[in-house]
């Protein structure tokens, strides 16, 4: 009897043994992050969402103890990153950027990815001004002069922007389609390429966010109007085009996701450090050169918003029969 009892004592000594060195044990797990932060962005490099969301990570690095290396994969209205995104691991180690142009774009061509349900929002930090600028020395002053231009000319006028899809490309086709004129449309792979064009004589004017601001305030362009539904601080003397009599505004957002299913505790943990780096001075800096708002969503109000664009545009994109292929 004493034997069996000393035979089992031993199996239980044993087996609490391999349980301890056992990998299933209930060992600490490890803390978020341990390695390098990818973050892709749908946009070429020198633009106003490549700027600022590397001053917005810069700081979230310092905060997680891990940097966050920025990639740029810009095409399609930043589709190509967010393909791209939503096939990575959902371990909070690979982000991206959202904007409203990878919300529309599934309205316009085949994506595989839907905005609304593929990704896990993490926060917005931010939207965008809009504007319509040409040249100095163009002849126009206003969209009226260049919307009459444009009828009298038909396809005469090349028009670029930072992709196709995007919320500054849709509100100019709108605008052709509701004054009835045709121009061509020449799409880039972000704000600083299309304003570059414009520079160099490539196109007749030109739509997107605010690269074009430092040629503005320099007197290279000019800006015929801005594209928000209200004028922006910044530029109070630019009438809108809805001040200019066109019932044509752009909605926008810009921000940060992951590829769907990220753990609810690591989002927190991204989330925080976001939030908190947006009260950093280099990344306030870096958004007031661009004129860009500082807006805070959180996950569940980015989502908002993101279902919010889509249902605008989804609908508009199919009366104006606007399609890519």
């Amino acid at each position: 009897m004493r034997a069996d009892h000393r035979r089992t004592g031993m199996f239980s000594a044993a087996a609490v043994f391999l349980l301890l060195l056992s990998p299933f044990s209930s060992a600490p797990a490890q803390p978020f992050p341990v390695k390098p932060i990818n973050m892709i962005i749908g946009w070429g490099a020198g633009g106003s969402t490549d700027v600022t969301l590397r001053a917005l990570c810069d700081g979230a690095g310092k905060i997680l103890g891990q940097p966050i290396v920025a990639q740029n994969k810009p095409g399609g209205g930043s589709a190509v990153a967010l393909a791209l995104l939503k096939n990575e691991k959902p371990d909070g180690y690979t982000l991206g950027n959202l904007s409203s142009a990878g919300i529309v774009g599934q309205h316009l061509r085949k994506v595989p990815y839907d905005a609304t349900q593929d990704f896990t929002p993490i926060i917005r930090y931010g939207d965008y001004i809009h504007g319509i600028t040409v040249k100095a020395d163009a002849p126009w002053k206003n969209v009226k002069e260049l919307v009459a231009y444009a009828k009298a000319n038909p396809g005469k006028l090349k028009y670029s922007s930072p992709g196709t899809g995007s919320s500054h490309h849709l509100v100019v086709e709108a605008l052709g389609i509701q004054e009835g004129v045709k121009w061509t449309h020449i799409p880039y792979k972000g704000g600083h390429e299309a304003t570059t064009a414009l520079l160099g004589g490539h196109v007749d004017f030109q739509t997107c966010a605010s690269e074009w601001k430092p040629y503005v305030d320099s007197g290279a362009l000019r800006l015929l109007a801005t594209t928000g539904e209200k004028r922006y601080e910044k530029y109070s003397q630019v009438p809108t085009l809805v001040d200019q009599g066109y019932k044509i505004w752009a909605i926008t957002l810009v921000g940060i996701i992951g590829p769907r299913g990220i753990p609810g505790p690591i989002v927190e943990k991204l989330a925080g450090a976001f939030r908190q780096a947006m009260d950093f001075p280099e990344f306030q800096k870096a958004m007031n050169n661009f004129d860009m708002p500082i807006v805070f969503r959180d996950g569940p109000g980015l989502l908002k918003d993101t279902k919010e664009i889509s249902d605008m545009w989804g609908p508009i994109i199919k009366q104006l029969g606007i399609k890519q292929d």
